[in-house]
């Protein structure tokens, strides 16, 4: 069995998947949460992952299906494959919008 300190709800970073959020930042501080209550195992992020997730990118979570993420590293790259994209042309439409603007 995988031991989970008990983190206060307060202190976990959230991310809800909408455009003006920033995915990387959103990482590093789940990654200095980790490192501060010693969870160093994929097991033990990949347990607290999904509560740090809400509105639309916890649904987006939970359509990935079971047993689909083995590893730590595999979340990783598969929310920035996701979010990276979805900001990404959000950016460049906001972009467009502003040269249009001018």
């Amino acid at each position: 069995m995988v031991q989970m300190k008990n983190i206060p709800p307060s202190a976990l970073p959230h991310f809800h998947g909408k455009v003006h959020e920033d995915h990387d930042s959103f990482l590093f501080e789940f990654d200095i949460l980790c490192r501060s209550y010693d969870y160093s195992t994929d097991a033990q992020k990949l347990r607290l992952f999904p509560i740090t997730l809400k509105d639309s990118s916890l649904h987006w979570f939970m359509g990935l299906g079971g047993n689909t993420i083995a590893s730590w590293d595999q979340m990783k790259r598969v929310f920035l494959s996701k979010y990276q994209e979805y900001c990404k042309t959000r950016d460049m439409q906001d972009e467009i919008l502003t040269i249009i603007r001018c």
